[in-house]
């Protein structure tokens, strides 16, 4: 039996993205990094830094 995939699915709302952490500039990095990808349609960097910057938050703060 195969499972059915909702029709008109959408997502309402876009999840919420990480804040640099004041004065750390590794995050603000990451954090201008995505918003230049942004910018540039890069929707794949835009993941990439947010992958990246949730992984530092972890790891650092």
């Amino acid at each position: 039996m195969e499972t059915q995939k909702p029709q008109h699915y959408r997502l309402t709302e876009s999840p919420a993205e990480l804040s640099a952490e004041p004065g750390c500039a590794a995050c603000l990095s990451l954090v201008v990094a995505r918003r230049n990808a942004r910018s540039n349609g890069d929707y794949s960097g835009v993941s990439d830094r947010n992958v990246e910057l949730r992984q530092h938050q972890a790891e650092v703060h």
